[in-house]
C-alpha cells in the first residue's frame, strides 16, 4: 500500500510525519482573523479550535478518504460514536430502518432503546431476506444500516443489490466497513453513500488507540460534519497519530495475518473436537458465493466451535492458549480469543460453543502450537 500524505508532503514541509499538535485553541493573528474564523461554518481551516481537527488529525481523514473513493471523512472518538453519529445525524422521529441481523451488539442495542425511544423503528434482516429487501420497506423507510462482513458470524450482504433498491426510494446507504478495511472493499464505489470504520481495529493495528472513521460521498459530508461540531465529537492527536502511523503498515499486516488464519483455519476443520468453522472465504459458509462477488481477499478474523463441555473445560482450554489473549479487541498485533453467544444470528446451536479469533503478528508456527495445546484440554 502507497500512503499518500497531503499534509506533511506539501512545498515547504521537511518531516516525513505531520507533529502531534497540543493545543486547545489556535491562535489569531488579529480581529480580522477572528472573524473570518467565525464565519468558517465548516471550520476547514486554521486557526481553529483543536475540537474541528488537528493537522495530524487532517493528515488521517485525508487518506482515509483517497483510501476508500470517498469525498471526505471524519475522525471521532469511537467506532460505536462513528455508528451512533451518523444514526443521529440522518434519523428523525417516525424514521424507519433496516438492518443486518448479526449487526454488532452494541449497536443493534442502542437501535432498540435509544433511538426507539424516540420514535425510530427498524427492521432486522439476514443476508437472504435482503435479496428480498423492497418486500420490507416502507414508505418511512429512510435509512439502510449494513455491517458487511457482520460480527462473528460474517453475514455478507449484496450490497449492489441493496444500494439498488435504495437509490430507487431516496434511502440512504451507511455500511460497517470495519472487518474488511479500505484494502478489502471500498463501499463508496458500490454505491454506498456512508462508510464506517473502527479505526480500534486494523486500522490503528497495535490496540493503543480508540478511534472511529467516517467517510461520505459529497452530499452527506457537510450535514454530518456540522452535527459532528455541534454534539462536540472529535477525535484527539495522539489518537489520530497511532492510526497514522497504523495506516503505513496496514497492507504487510494484513497479509501476514490473513496468512496466520488460513492455516489455523486448515488446523480446525480438521480437527475432531471442532464443530463449526465460520469465514465467509470458506465454500462451507453459506454466504460464500456473495463474498467471492466482492473480496479476493480476507483478513486474521474468524470464528469456530467446539461441543458444549463443562464450564471447567471450557475455563481449561482457554487457560491453555500462553500466545493468544483473552481479550474482545481485534485486528492489532497481538492474537486474541474471545467466547461469545449466538444469537439473531446465522446458527443457534445450544449444543456449541463458539469463539471468535484474530490473529495477531507473531510467528504462525507459534500460533499453531499455541491452538494445539489449548485443544488438548478439551
Amino acid at each position: 500500500m502507497s500512503m499518500v500524505d497531503e499534509v506533511s508532503g506539501k512545498t515547504g514541509r521537511y518531516f516525513p510525519h505531520p507533529a502531534v499538535q497540543r493545543f486547545t485553541s489556535g491562535v489569531y493573528p488579529d480581529h480580522h482573523a477572528l472573524v473570518t474564523a467565525s464565519q468558517d461554518t465548516l471550520k476547514e481551516n486554521y486557526p481553529r479550535y483543536s475540537r474541528f481537527g488537528t493537522p495530524v488529525t487532517d493528515a488521517v481523514e485525508q487518506e482515509v478518504t483517497r483510501l476508500e473513493g470517498g469525498y471526505g471523512s471524519l475522525c471521532v472518538c469511537s467506532g460505536l460514536a462513528a455508528i451512533t453519529s451518523t444514526l443521529l445525524a440522518f434519523l428523525r422521529p417516525g424514521d424507519h430502518i433496516l438492518v443486518n441481523r448479526s449487526v454488532y451488539e452494541p449497536v443493534r442495542h442502542f437501535i432498540n432503546t435509544y433511538l426507539s425511544q424516540r420514535g425510530v423503528s427498524a427492521t432486522f434482516l439476514s443476508s437472504s431476506e435482503f435479496m428480498e429487501c423492497d418486500k420490507f420497506l416502507k414508505k418511512s423507510t429512510t435509512l439502510i444500516y449494513i455491517e458487511s462482513p457482520s460480527s462473528n458470524v460474517f453475514e455478507v450482504t449484496d450490497i449492489e443489490f441493496v444500494v439498488n433498491q435504495a437509490q430507487k426510494n431516496n434511502i440512504l446507504v451507511v455500511m460497517d466497513n470495519t472487518w474488511s478495511t479500505p484494502l478489502l472493499m471500498n463501499p463508496i464505489k458500490h454505491g454506498v453513500d456512508v462508510v464506517i470504520h473502527s479505526a480500534s481495529k486494523y486500522l490503528s493495528g497495535h490496540s493503543d488507540a480508540v478511534a472511529g472513521i467516517i467517510t461520505t460521498t459529497e452530499k452527506y459530508f457537510s450535514p454530518l460534519r456540522k452535527y459532528l461540531m455541534m454534539a462536540g465529537i472529535c477525535l484527539g492527536g495522539e489518537e489520530s497519530f497511532s492510526i497514522y502511523k497504523g495506516l503505513k503498515t496496514l497492507g504487510v499486516r494484513l497479509d501476514t495475518q490473513a496468512n496466520s488464519a488460513s492455516k489455523i483455519i486448515e488446523l480446525l476443520s480438521y480437527h475432531p473436537h471442532v464443530g463449526t468453522v465460520l469465514a465467509p472465504q470458506l465454500i462451507t459458509h453459506p454466504d460464500h458465493c456473495t463474498y467471492n462477488k466482492y473480496y479476493k481477499k480476507y483478513n486474521g478474523v474468524f470464528s469456530f466451535s467446539v461441543a458444549c463441555v463443562s464450564d471447567k473445560k471450557r475455563d481449561e482450554f482457554l487457560a491453555g492458549f500462553k500466545i493468544f489473549k483473552l481479550a474482545y479487541g481485534w485486528g492489532g498485533v497481538d492474537s486474541c480469543i474471545i467466547p461469545f453467544t449466538l444469537t439473531h444470528f446465522l446458527i443457534s446451536d445450544p449444543t456449541q460453543l463458539f469463539f471468535r479469533v484474530s490473529t495477531g503478528l507473531e510467528e504462525c508456527d507459534l500460533l499453531i502450537a499455541d491452538f494445539k495445546n489449548a485443544l488438548s484440554f478439551l
